[in-house]
């Protein structure tokens, strides 16, 4: 991934032991499974380690003046923090990959039902108390950063860096125990900007068919609430989109226009506009590497646009205006599952 990713991918690499290829049988409760294999494909080169350190290092300084919006002070008094901060993370990924590592021999071996219950009790409760140390951790640098940088910010730096942190953890599990169900429970799916996307779906739930009244408050609110969930995703996931800031401006300007005069016969195109480079937006996030969307939901969402009429009240063009936000809907929480690698 671009940008912040590669801060954690560092600490990926550095902390990853090298699993010889070892064979796996199933546990007791399921033998009639075939015997699987699994080994660590995150056994990196010195080479590619010190590309991704290199990238880091880029990366951090993009970390601190787009997502952050720190100042240049801030930056002075945040890099040598962050730094520090990585390399205590780091020793705490060694620990967790060898708990990791250790458990998946465990499983592997041809133990009985009681006896993977007890391993696997054992593997919980070591791997909590590496993340009772880990919360310590950040209680620990949050004081120092919030000196530096405000306790906003410094909280906004630990969501952002537990969202990549757990993919990163998840991802050493899913190698080891795909198939146990302590896996989301050890490494849930979080990300930094669940509670703009949670307000967006939440306000399709309620307003679900809403009324395209002649206040314009439906769609001006549904513009704004899209807007601020992608917004929040393109900062968190480092996802380039020209010129974002000018263009939801323009949109929410559109939007507001709708909302000054309600006698206006220009509400239907002001919405057409609006709704066409909401698409456009979505579409370029969609576009970018890491995501695989389906043209079909990319393209329905830019004919939702083009279907407001411009020559018809925007009043009664509800079905139209619902199904536009309805669409953005579908496409927002796919591109959330999949930057968790929980593809649909």
């Amino acid at each position: 991934m671009k940008k912040f990713i590669s801060t954690l991918a560092l600490t990926a690499v550095l902390a990853a032991p090298s699993f010889a290829q070892v064979e796996r049988v199933n546990p007791m409760s399921d033998r009639s499974a075939d015997v699987t294999s699994y080994s660590d494909d995150r056994n990196y080169s010195e080479d590619y380690a010190k590309m991704i350190r290199s990238q880091y290092e880029v990366d951090m300084r993009s970390l601190t003046s787009k997502a952050l919006g720190l100042s240049s002070e801030e930056i002075t008094g945040f890099t040598p923090l962050l730094m520090s901060y990585m390399d205590a993370k780091k020793a705490l990924n060694v620990e967790r990959n060898e708990l990791v590592d250790e458990y998946g021999e465990e499983m592997a071996e041809d133990d009985t039902v009681k006896d993977e219950n007890e391993e696997t009790a054992d593997f919980i409760e070591n791997y909590m108390e590496v993340d009772i140390r880990e919360m310590e951790l950040k209680k620990d640098y949050f004081d120092k950063l919030e000196d530096v940088i405000g306790y906003d910010k410094a909280l906004t730096f630990f969501d952002i860096e537990k969202m990549y942190s757990d993919r990163i953890q998840r991802m050493a599990l899913v190698k080891t125990i795909p198939t146990q169900p302590v896996l989301y429970v050890l490494e849930p799916v979080t990300y930094s900007y669940e509670t703009q996307v949670n307000d967006y779906n939440n306000w399709n739930k309620i307003y679900i068919n809403g009324e395209v009244g002649l206040d314009h408050n439906y769609t001006y609110n549904g513009l704004q609430k899209l807007l601020t969930a992608a917004e929040a995703m393109v900062a968190a996931e480092g996802i380039n989109v020209v010129n974002f800031d000018s263009r939801k401006a323009m949109i929410m300007e559109k939007a507001g226009q709708m909302k000054e005069n309600w006698r206006s016969l220009s509400h239907a195109d002001l919405a057409r506009q609006a709704f066409t480079e909401t698409a456009s937006i979505l579409k370029d996030i969609a576009n970018d590497g890491r995501f695989s969307v389906s043209d079909t939901w990319t393209n329905k969402l830019v004919n939702n646009a083009k279907a407001i009429n411009p020559s018809v009240k925007l009043t009664d063009q509800g079905d139209e205006v619902n199904a536009f936000f309805s669409s953005a809907q579908y496409i927002v929480n796919d591109l959330v599952d999949q930057a968790n690698g929980m593809t649909k």
